[in-house]
C-alpha cells in the first residue's frame, strides 16, 4: 500500500534500510527479501539510473518493502520521474540552503505544495489506486528527504526544515564529518561531530519531521536510534557481498 513508508516511520521503532548501489534487479530483490524495511536505490554514488530503478522496483514492492531513491546532484527531473515509477521517497544530496530545499520540494510534490508534473498512472497502478486517489495521497504518502552533509547545511538546518514539502533530513555522515572537521578521513560518530549528529535528530524531530541517517555498524545504528533517528540505513549491498564472500572461507584450510 502507498502508506507503508509513512506509516512505518510514524511508529515507535526505527525503520532500517539497505543501500542498493548495484543495478542487477535479482540482487535488489534478494536484498528486499531480507528484514530491511526500506531499499534505497543510490543514483548518486551508486550505479543506478532510471532504467535500473524501473526494472528493480517491482521486486522491492513484491517483497512488501518501501523503495526510495537517492538522486544524483541537482537532478530534479529525475525526482519527478522515479516518483512516477512508484518510489515512495526521494533523497537529495547537498541541500545546503533554504533555496536548495525549495527547489527540491517543488520537484517532489504536486501543486499546490510543489510543481511535480502530472503523470501518475503507472505509480497509481502499482498501489491499486485510482489515479485521482493517488494524486490526492501522493504529497503526504511519499517523502522528500534533504541531505544535511555540510557545515553550511547544518547552519541552515532550521530554514531547511521550515520549507513546506521537505518531509525530513538525512544526515550524510562521511561528508558531514569532512566538512565539519576539515579532516579528509571521515569519522561522523567520533567525538568531534557526535553532538552535532544528535542535535540534527533533536531539531528535526522537534520540527515534526523525519530524522534519517546512514551508518555501517550495529553500534552506530543503536546510537542513532537512541538519538531519535527514525530511518537508519545499516548497510549496503557491496558490504553484504564482501562480508558474505569472506565468510565463505571460514574453516577452510589453505
Amino acid at each position: 500500500m502507498i502508506d507503508r513508508l509513512v506509516n512505518g516511520l510514524a511508529g515507535e521503532k526505527p525503520f532500517f534500510a539497505c543501500w542498493s548501489g548495484f543495478r542487477d534487479p535479482q540482487l535488489v530483490r534478494s536484498l528486499a527479501a531480507q528484514d530491511f524495511d526500506v531499499v534505497v536505490f543510490d543514483a548518486q554514488h551508486g550505479f543506478h539510473d532510471e532504467t535500473s530503478i524501473l526494472n528493480a522496483l517491482p521486486g522491492v514492492l513484491a517483497a512488501g518493502k518501501s523503495p526510495m531513491v537517492r538522486l544524483p546532484l541537482d537532478r530534479w527531473d529525475m525526482a519527478q520521474k522515479v516518483l512516477d515509477f512508484g518510489v515512495l521517497g526521494v533523497i537529495a544530496p547537498m541541500i545546503n540552503t533554504k533555496k536548495d530545499a525549495e527547489t527540491f520540494a517543488a520537484s517532489a510534490k504536486y501543486p499546490k505544495l510543489g510543481a511535480r508534473s502530472f503523470a501518475p498512472r503507472y505509480a497509481a497502478s502499482l498501489y491499486d489506486l485510482p489515479v485521482d486517489d493517488y494524486v490526492v495521497k501522493a504529497n503526504t504518502s511519499t517523502v522528500a528527504l534533504a541531505q544535511v552533509e555540510t557545515r553550511e547545511s547544518y547552519e541552515n538546518l532550521d530554514d531547511i526544515l521550515a520549507v513546506d514539502g521537505i518531509d525530513g533530513i538525512l544526515m550524510g555522515p562521511s561528508d558531514f564529518s569532512i566538512f565539519m572537521t576539515g579532516n579528509q578521513i571521515p569519522d561522523a560518530y567520533g567525538p568531534d561531530t557526535i553532538e552535532a549528529v544528535e542535535d540534527i535528530a533533536k531539531r528535526t524531530r522537534a520540527a515534526g519531521k523525519i530524522a534519517a541517517a546512514f551508518c555501517l555498524s550495529a553500534e552506530h545504528a543503536n546510537q542513532l536510534a537512541g538519538f531519535g533517528y527514525q530511518l537508519i540505513s545499516i548497510t549496503m549491498d557491496a558490504s553484504i557481498i564482501g562480508a558474505g564472500a569472506a565468510k565463505a572461507f571460514d574453516g577452510i584450510e589453505r
